[in-house]
C-alpha cells in the first residue's frame, strides 16, 4: 500500500518513513529517555469542504491517478471505518458498555499520489469524517466489559471488511504497480529539486523524510502557522517531481485499467450498491474532501 502523508489525528499507521505526529509523541514516551514536559495540545482540526457525490466512474474512487482522485479514495476508505465505527457504538450500546479508547474516523492522504493544491489550501492535519462520533470520553473496560468491546470490535471490523472485500485486490494491485514510479529515472531526477527549492525558502530540510520531521514537530508544538507554511513550501516545492510522476501515472493507469476492465465492470455495479445498503442501514453517508 502506499506511503501516507502525516497529520495530527486518526492516522491508520505511521508510513515507513513518515510519522504521525500523535504516534510520534507516543514513540517518545515509551522509550525510556528522560520525561519531558508535555508538548501543547494539537490545535483544533480545520474544517475542509466535503461532497457526497459520487464520481460517474466508480474506478476512480479505487484506482486514483491524481490527487484531486485520491480525495475519492479516502473517502471510500474514511467511509468503511465510519460504517464499523457505528456498527461498533451501536453494538456496545445494546449492552450498554462504553466504547474503547479510539480516534474516530477521518480522511487519510496518500504521499504517493499527493494532493498538492488541497496540501497547499489546508495543511497537513487530518479531517475528521463527517457524522463520525466523538471519542472524547471514551474508556477502556474490564472483566465482561473488556469481552463485550471485544466483540463489538470484531463485528464493526467485518463491516469494514465487507466494503473493502470488493476493491481491494484490483486496489492493492494497482497502488503495487503504481509505486514502481518511485524509482523511475525521470522522477528521481525531478525529485532532486525538492532540497535546493526548500532551501530557497529557507526551510532545512534536504529530503522529504528530513522535511515530514520538521512537519512532526511543528505540529506537536502546536505551531498551526509553521505548519501551514510548511505545507504551502512542499506544495511549490514538490510540484516538478509530482507533475512528472502525474504524467506517467496517467499512462500506467490507463494500460492497468485495461488490464483489469472485467474487474473494474465488476465494482461499477457492486461497490454503489454496497455503500448505498450500509448508507441506509447505519444512516450515514458517503463523504470526500473537496476544495
Amino acid at each position: 500500500m502506499p506511503r501516507r502523508i502525516p497529520f495530527s489525528r486518526a492516522a491508520a499507521g505511521p508510513a515507513p518513513l513518515l510519522l504521525a505526529a500523535g504516534v510520534l509523541t507516543g514513540l517518545t514516551a515509551c522509550s525510556g529517555a528522560p520525561e519531558q514536559p508535555a508538548a501543547p495540545a494539537p490545535p483544533p482540526v480545520p474544517a475542509v469542504a466535503v461532497t457526497s457525490a459520487m464520481p460517474a466512474d466508480i474506478a476512480d474512487m479505487v484506482l486514483p491517478t491524481t490527487g484531486e482522485q485520491t480525495r475519492l479514495t479516502q473517502g471510500l476508505d474514511a467511509f468503511g471505518r465510519l460504517a464499523a465505527d457505528t456498527a461498533l457504538r451501536a453494538c456496545l450500546g445494546e449492552r450498554q458498555t462504553p466504547a474503547p479508547p479510539h480516534e474516530p474516523p477521518a480522511f487519510v492522504r496518500f504521499s504517493d499520489i499527493p494532493d498538492l493544491p488541497f496540501i497547499d489550501r489546508n495543511g497537513f492535519n487530518g479531517v475528521i469524517v463527517p457524522g463520525a462520533a466523538d471519542a472524547t470520553g471514551d474508556r477502556p473496560a474490564e472483566g465482561a466489559g473488556r469481552d463485550i468491546q471485544d466483540r463489538c470490535m470484531k463485528a464493526g471490523a467485518a463491516v469494514d471488511q465487507s466494503l473493502r472485500t470488493l476493491y481491494v485486490g484490483v486496489q492493492g494491485s494497482w497502488f503495487q504497480e503504481e509505486s514502481s514510479l518511485r524509482t523511475h529515472p525521470r522522477v528521481l531526477a525531478a525529485l532532486g529539486s525538492f532540497g535546493p527549492c526548500l532551501a530557497a525558502l529557507e526551510v532545512e530540510a534536504p529530503d522529504e523524510n528530513a522535511f515530514f520531521a520538521l512537519v512532526d514537530r511543528r505540529m506537536q508544538a502546536g505551531d498551526t502557522t509553521g505548519e501551514r507554511a510548511l505545507a504551502r513550501a512542499y506544495a511549490a516545492c514538490m510540484k516538478p517531481a509530482e507533475d512528472v510522476r502525474s504524467e506517467l501515472r496517467k499512462a500506467l493507469g490507463k494500460r492497468f485499467r485495461a488490464d483489469h476492465h472485467q474487474e473494474i465492470v465488476a465494482l461499477n455495479t457492486a461497490l454503489p450498491a454496497r455503500i448505498r445498503a450500509l448508507e441506509r442501514r447505519y444512516a450515514i453517508r458517503i463523504s470526500f474532501p473537496a476544495l
